[in-house]
């Protein structure tokens, strides 16, 4: 009876008492603290994760660097795996228990783009890990629309991956019959090797444009892409003539810098299909007269929609390897140090996991 009669009175002082999680959280420019954050709550239509693995994206990179604006003492994160550990009493599609991955982008179902097919263009968009929570906790609230099972067979590392999967696959969408049409990737960050992998596996054949020998040399021996460009070591223009001589039939640019896209513009051929996924953090200039004068088709692909449960079965079917893109893993209270590693590229680090 006392001892009730005490914990009583300490909720009483202490709202939070009982009701805390450790998170990993964001106090501004380069500064990230493990610490103790509110437990989120749930609606009847969502659903409480318990959080297991998350990858560090380049949007969070951006972030944390300063690049984009977030409110201070946000918790960041929108690559992420678990276990459902509640949920709402509406919610039908998952149960207590399960191993899931989430989407990210909360969309009203109302606006003209949710209605037509397009809900990642949603006018009243939010994004997990900016405009809500992230995933960077032990728990996470989520909408039970944007939850999906995964086989056991997945790792919770490798599942992690599957939302910038779903990306990659989402892009490639796009352009159609990949047959034997000759496709250049500009880029060969962890997006990048997974649209390599994706094109590859359509039967593309697929040129890796970087600057980094190590994950050129890496995607050559995956057997994901047949020819290597060097940008930092080779003349690109010379080299594509040599792979290719009337280009590229379809460009992907993965970086999102000027440079990379002046690149991807010049190296499509005429009549050719350019993807833009990179996030640019800055406004770029481009000879606009090279799209006009090749009757070049320019499609921007941002984020993804109504591909996870593809990408779930190219990883359950052993179509796409994830788990060679993880290079490091962090436990959660090592997570400031994580940040400043994967800002670095060094070490040749592909994928960053951040483990709780």
């Amino acid at each position: 009876m006392l001892e009730s009669v005490y914990f009583r009175f300490l909720f009483v002082l202490f709202p939070t008492f009982g009701i805390r999680m450790k998170a990993l959280v964001f106090h501004g420019k380069e500064k990230i603290s493990y610490e103790n954050a509110p437990k989120p709550k749930i609606g009847t239509q969502e659903v409480l994760m318990k959080i297991k693995s998350v990858g560090i994206c380049g949007t969070d990179l951006h972030i944390y660097k300063g690049g984009m604006k977030v409110p201070r003492n946000a918790i960041i994160g929108h690559e992420f795996s678990g276990i459902v550990a509640a949920v709402g009493k509406n919610v039908t599609n998952v149960r207590v228990g399960e191993h899931v991955v989430g989407e990210h982008v909360v969309t009203c179902d109302k606006c003209f783009y949710c209605l037509t097919g397009k809900p990642e263009l949603c006018a009243k968009a939010e994004v997990i890990g900016l405009h809500r929570p992230g995933a960077l906790a032990e728990y996470l609230a989520i909408p039970a629309d944007l939850v999906y099972r995964f086989p056991k067979t997945i790792s919770f590392d490798e599942a992690a991956l599957i939302e910038p999967l779903s990306i990659a696959v989402y892009a490639v969408k796009e352009a159609g019959f990949l047959l034997n049409k000759r496709a250049a990737v500009v880029g060969q960050g962890p997006i990048g090797l997974l649209v390599d992998q994706i094109l590859s596996a359509a039967g593309a054949l697929v040129t890796g444009i970087d600057v980094r020998d190590n994950t050129l040399a890496f995607a050559k021996k995956k057997g994901w892409i047949r020819h290597v460009i060097d940008a930092k070591k080779d003349n690109v223009e010379k080299r594509v003539r040599e792979i290719t001589p009337d280009k590229y039939d379809i460009v992907y640019e993965v970086v999102g810098t000027e440079a990379t896209a002046e690149t991807s513009f010049e190296i499509a051929r005429r009549n050719g299909s350019v993807y833009l996924l990179g996030v640019f953090s800055s406004p770029a200039r481009i000879n606009m007269m090279n799209i006009v004068k090749k009757e070049l088709r320019v499609f921007g692909s941002w984020t993804c929609a109504n591909t996870f449960p593809e990408a779930i079965e190219l990883v359950a079917r052993e179509k796409v390897d994830l788990k060679s893109l993880i290079t490091h893993r962090f436990k959660a209270q090592d997570g400031a140090q994580a940040f400043i590693d994967a800002s670095s590229y060094t070490e040749n680090r592909i994928k960053t996991i951040i483990n709780f």
